[in-house]
């Protein structure tokens, strides 16, 4: 019982000493009420989460060029037709690369599987006191399996990504729109949030 009072004690005194200045508070508050929103509603504010995570690494590169004496809103405007050329170059030019590589990946898959089949066979006629062929068909049997698995899941999958592509496309217009708009406002967006802060 002592032990429990003095645990209740130490705790309460650490409190007081801790949330005794109301700026401690209030940042509590604040911190908490941000963490709430964004486990809550990250979904929804995703594009804007992602826009001030790309402003923010884009605002280097602005930096530098007011460092450089051009103005504010031509650094913003050089940085961002920059950033739009990098993301049209890898939404035109390596992107259909990579889905042509894995569509010719697709097609080539069941010979690949075919050819494997046949090494996995030959392993018990190599290797007889190592393999037996029923270990083999137990392996081949599992690994069937497997693929039937991995291609529910690819057409579940397939049947989702319409919904995907929507979102795809919301993120496609909107998030350069927020770049632009969080580098352009950049100043008063921050003098705006150290408003609410003590």
């Amino acid at each position: 019982m002592v032990g429990k009072d003095s645990l209740m004690k130490l705790i309460q005194s650490w409190f007081q000493r801790q949330f005794a200045d109301p700026q401690v508070v209030i940042l509590a508050v604040f911190l908490l009420v941000g963490f709430c929103i964004v486990f809550f509603l990250g979904g929804i504010l995703m594009p804007a989460l992602a826009s001030v995570v790309i402003a923010y690494l884009l605002e280097g590169l602005v930096g530098k060029l007011q460092r450089c004496k051009v103005p504010r809103l031509a650094s913003v405007l050089l940085v961002f037709t920059l950033f739009m050329a990098f993301l049209i170059f890898v939404l035109f030019g390596l992107l259909p690369m990579l889905t042509g590589q894995i569509g010719e990946f697709l097609q080539k898959l069941p010979d690949m599987i075919m050819i494997g089949q046949q090494e996995l066979m030959r392993l018990p006629e190599r290797y007889p006191e190592a393999v037996s062929e029923k270990q083999i068909r137990d392996v081949m049997s599992m690994l069937k399996n497997e693929t039937l698995s991995y291609g529910e899941n690819l057409l579940t999958w397939s049947l989702a990504s319409a919904r995907s592509l929507v979102a795809v496309l919301v993120y496609l217009i909107l998030m350069p729109l927020l770049v632009f708009f969080f580098l352009k406002d950049k100043n008063k967006l921050v003098n705006w949030v150290r408003g609410f802060l003590p």
